[in-house]
């Protein structure tokens, strides 16, 4: 860290000097304007370019990936990673010419974010180009959506579990994807606010709450999965046991534990997210033995039983991703 001493020109200009290496990386030239904007915390941010990016990313935008062999899994893995690093463009040159099943593939994932689509094709390479100015949906919004969506889901899972009701079964299983496409932009904007802090002022969220936000929705996204499996293995279950209404019934009080961490997170409400969390625990034992009470099941076939295993295990995951985001919201309460 280096310091620099105030001095005082006229009556009112105060004046310090900026080191000679930081103006040479920046490149800043005599009668060049940089931009100073006050923080919150009291420090003060000098960007070397007066732009509305904070370290200048949009000049680096695009990011190449080099694929060497059609592996479609391989290359799903690399499209994700440089989608939530941010690029805008994405250009992907391929060493052979690109195959119908990747070009689909392609296809596929780009309909499976938020923002990306095909601008440019050629025998050996396609271009991506994201088209969502991340700025205009807002991480907390975003995560609340989320919640809805996997809140339904959850509800939806019970009662065709309850119903023995294939179709809304697949329908949860569907709805699975729109929360992993909000959970990938939250992951986004995340890095974006890491780059630029003007991006997280364009928002209207510190980083310090958009962590917070950032670490909810890893754990809405894995209870909508939980949902997801709770829905498949429903499918798997032909009739119904004594073990039905017991799991409904609990099933009910996990879903009060999520609902009251989440809205204790958004209302900042401290007492409110320490009984989540209580309740929560208490909770957990009553998971355990119904458990237990799968022996029970003495004239199930081994399918039924292996199915009411995943889902009571699915439970207990739910239950637990929840108290998560109620001691998320103790921390986000302290945040200033």
């Amino acid at each position: 860290m280096e310091t620099r001493k105030v001095q005082i020109t006229g009556r009112s200009t105060y004046v310090i000097s900026l080191p000679k290496t930081w103006v040479k990386k920046v490149k800043i030239s005599n009668g060049d304007s940089i931009g100073m904007i006050p923080r919150s915390d009291g420090t003060l941010l000098i960007n070397p370019k007066l732009t509305e990016r904070g370290d200048r990313f949009g000049e680096n935008h695009t990011k190449s990936i080099n694929v060497e062999k059609q592996d479609i899994n391989e290359f799903i893995r690399e499209f994700i990673g440089v989608y939530l690093a941010g690029y805008n463009i994405i250009e992907m040159n391929f060493k052979n010419p690109v195959s119908k099943k990747m070009r689909q593939s392609i296809r596929d994932i780009s309909h499976n974010v938020i923002g990306p689509e095909i601008i440019d094709e050629s025998v050996n390479s396609v271009t991506v180009k994201d088209l969502l100015d991340a700025s205009d949906f807002s991480i907390v919004k975003g995560v609340k959506r989320m919640y809805i969506i996997s809140k339904g889901m959850y509800t939806d899972a019970l009662n065709a579990f309850n119903d023995q009701d294939k179709d809304l079964s697949e329908d949860v299983e569907i709805r699975d994807n729109d929360v992993d496409k909000l959970h990938w932009l939250i992951c986004k904007q995340f890095n974006l606010i890491l780059k630029d802090v003007f991006f997280a002022d364009k928002m209207g969220v510190k980083p310090q709450e958009a962590l917070s936000f950032l670490l909810a929705a890893r754990s809405i996204e894995r209870i909508a999965d939980h949902a997801s499996r709770i829905a498949k293995n429903a499918q798997k279950i032909t009739k119904k046991t004594p073990l039905h209404n017991k799991i409904i019934k609990i099933s009910n009080e996990v879903l009060e534990v999520y609902d009251g961490a989440v809205n204790s997170m958004y209302r900042r409400d401290l007492n409110k997210a320490h009984d989540v969390v209580e309740k929560s625990k208490e909770l957990h034992n009553k998971v355990e033995k119904l458990r237990s009470e799968i022996v029970s099941l003495k004239d199930a076939d081994p399918e039924t039983i292996v199915s009411f295993v995943y889902i009571i295990d699915s439970l207990e995951r739910t239950r637990g991703y929840a108290e998560d985001i109620a001691e998320i919201a103790i921390n986000h309460y302290f945040v200033s």
